[in-house]
């Protein structure tokens, strides 16, 4: 693992290297043409079957909410709660009763019943402009849980209109304004965005530092941090479902420093629980890890069997992972049988870091790596801004200038 780690920061020298030497050639310009009131974006996923109730990654939700209006919504800067399909609302008997004034309450009641968001409540529309919540007891956290995608019904017009849609391309439409949006691979997406192709783009794993560097790209780069960590969950009855000591020599010697070196590229801090996000301390994670590694000899031998994850990025971490784990002497393994563990990307599903802990359901679980998200911008694009949750208010967006067609 230490051989990758250097390699990788080897070849971050070498780039920055190469960018400050000497010389006068001038700067390549990145393109800034394309078709009038029309914003390109590419997407690693595209949520299908459009049903907000399904979306679950930071593309699928960015594509949500473009398409669907959601009850209540959060502030971006403040994370305080805005009118969204509802515009007010009222609290009694100590919290436990909602009434809130909306626009398509119907609609919202069925959403709520079926996605089963507010746990045992009683949801109910009196008429076609109350929503009506009786909860078991009060929630502090239910108007977050109206900001969230699952919340939006389906039938209901969002932001954008829907143009067209298939599993690889969605276009919607919004006061002349149209987005263009293609399921693509991020390194393909780089190719276009550097051809002036594309006025979005993913940056690819691993590339980020290469691509702020690049003379280019670098002024097109946004990075932004988000609630969200990547961790491994330990499923219930797994082979260690009943061994919390081998759980925590997992937790104690995981390699988060070569995690964070070589898939968030030292844009967000390693995890050690699901709330704080401050940096850690590397010598308490170093006293941890040696810790760790004088208990293996006396764990009994069990195999830990890690679910292959399905995203490309979340399957190299988890190999990074289980590969340094297998280095110590510890028995995990990706793939093979039912497994023990997942290693998921926990988003939040609100901008509350309080959100993520429910995520888990009392799952035992060890935090790798805060998330953050890398992507390309085009200098066509004024008022672009992604919030903590990934997602883009693209009602806001405006393109530069004039826009040649191509």
């Amino acid at each position: 693992m230490a051989g990758r780690r250097a390699a990788a920061l080897g070849v971050f020298a070498v780039l920055a290297a190469g960018c400050s030497s000497g010389g006068a050639h001038p700067k390549p310009a990145l393109p800034v043409g394309g078709p009038p009131r029309v914003v390109r974006i590419a997407l690693a996923h595209i949520l299908w079957p459009l049903d907000p109730t399904h979306a679950r990654t930071r593309d699928e939700t960015a594509l949500a909410r473009v398409l669907f209006a959601t009850p209540l919504r959060t502030d971006p800067v403040s994370g305080a709660i805005r009118p969204g399909l509802c515009s007010s609302w009222r609290v009694s008997a100590g919290g436990r009763v909602w009434r809130l004034r909306c626009s398509h309450a119907v609609a919202i009641a069925a959403q709520l019943r079926r996605t089963s968001l507010l746990g045992d409540a009683e949801v109910a529309a009196p008429d076609a402009s109350t929503l009506a919540l009786s909860l078991r007891r009060p929630d502090s956290h239910l108007p977050y849980l109206l900001t969230t995608v699952p919340a939006a019904p389906p039938g209901v017009p969002g932001p954008f209109r829907l143009l067209s849609a298939s599993p690889r391309r969605v276009v919607a439409e919004r006061d002349g304004l149209r987005l263009d949006i293609r399921q693509l691979d991020p390194p393909a997406a780089l190719r276009l965005f550097r051809a002036g192709r594309l006025d979005e783009a993913p940056v690819p794993l691993g590339d980020i530092r290469a691509v702020q560097r690049d003379p280019q790209l670098g002024g097109a780069v946004r990075v932004r941090p988000l609630l969200g960590v990547d961790a491994l969950v330990f499923q219930p009855g797994g082979s260690v479902a009943g061994l919390p000591k081998v759980r925590r020599v997992y937790d104690d010697t995981a390699d988060r420093a070569d995690y964070q070196a070589l898939v968030p590229e030292f844009e967000a801090p390693p995890a050690e629980n699901l709330v704080d996000r401050a940096r850690p301390s590397a010598r308490k994670a170093a006293i941890r890890a040696r810790k760790g590694r004088l208990a293996i000899p006396s764990l009994p031998k069990v195999a830990v069997r890690v679910a292959r994850p399905g995203d490309p990025d979340l399957a190299y971490g988890a190999n990074l992972l289980v590969a340094s784990w297998r280095d110590l002497g510890l028995g995990a393994v990706v793939g093979g049988g039912r497994p023990d563990a997942r290693f998921e990307r926990l988003l939040a599903p609100y901008p509350r870091p309080s959100a993520l802990p429910g995520l888990v359901r009392g799952r035992a679980v060890i935090p790798i790596a805060w998330v953050a998200d890398a992507r390309l911008v085009s200098p066509r694009l004024r008022g672009w801004a992604e919030d903590e949750l990934g997602d883009v208010d693209y009602t806001r967006v405006r393109l530069r200038g004039p826009s040649p067609s191509r």
